[in-house]
């Protein structure tokens, strides 16, 4: 599959789109790629302000869809209000949630709440456009964000690194499953991102952009918008990210485990 993914003129659907990576994705294909962009999140302020600012900077044509991907009733409904007044060319399912602390710690309905938003919205969502995207022909596109988290074990991230571990291993078999299609699957899976994520949890105390391969907002949506057009199967981004996806390969689990508990593991 070696067309480049066309996203000028067309509509791209992008989830998680009201902060952090979302808005900078979004961005970066209205501003350097002339795409439609159709911005999903809970915070329909945010997304009014950003679909405003796209249409007046960029000229495109942008609009939003107030949800929350918790719930499986919002879940449902982004698909039928996307597909019923515009054709959807590219989706980017990028929200998410995490958690910084020890596991047993993590309440229950929090713990769903991520199961939920990292995993089961993804995997609807996927079944939903993903035959759509192919019943139309027009060679397009999905984008899963993983997370190196999901490559390597990441103690004291334990949730949310197991999410990551199945939208990796999801998104890859199924870009093998649907790729006689046409229709491609890119899962990116990049370090830290400096957002309001890494602000919530408390690791923004620690890590900053620069640090142990955390990345601006603004950086890592550059690398993602194009390892999606370039129709990348796994892309990290980042040397030192990349190093970390090697070293998964070649070194003992445990030990990755054991190294990366001594660099999360809260203070006491």
């Amino acid at each position: 599959m070696n067309q480049m993914l066309e996203l000028r003129g067309r509509w791209t659907l992008i989830t998680g789109a009201s902060s952090g990576l979302g808005v900078e994705i979004a961005r970066t294909i209205a501003r350097d790629h002339g795409g439609h962009v159709l911005l999903v999140a809970r915070r329909r302020d945010k997304l009014e302000a950003l679909c405003e600012e796209l249409r007046v900077r960029h000229g495109v044509q942008a609009a939003c869809i107030a949800a929350d991907l918790s719930r499986p009733e919002d879940v449902e409904r982004i698909f039928t209000e996307a597909t019923q007044a515009r054709d959807i060319h590219a989706v980017i399912l990028n929200a998410g949630v995490t958690y910084w602390g020890e596991a047993m710690k993590l309440g229950w309905s929090e713990f769903q709440a991520m199961l939920d938003t990292n995993v089961t919205s993804m995997v609807r969502l996927s079944s939903l456009f993903m035959p759509y995207l192919v019943e139309r022909g027009t060679r397009g596109g999905l984008l899963l964000v993983s997370s190196v988290a999901g490559l390597i074990p990441v103690p004291y991230q334990a949730a949310y690194s197991g999410t990551k571990a199945f939208v990796t291993s999801y998104g890859q078999c199924l870009g093998q499953e649907v790729r006689h299609t046409g229709v491609s699957v890119t899962v990116f899976a990049p370090g830290g991102i400096a957002t309001e994520m890494l602000d919530r949890t408390g690791l923004s105390n620690r890590f900053k952009a620069g640090d142990l391969g955390v990345m601006s907002p603004e950086a890592c949506a550059a690398h993602a918008v194009r390892a999606f057009m370039r129709r990348k199967e796994l892309y990290v981004p980042g040397l030192l990210n990349q190093t970390l996806a090697l070293a998964a390969k070649v070194l003992p689990r445990g030990f990755m485990a054991q190294r990366t508990a001594a660099i999360y593991k809260p203070e006491r």
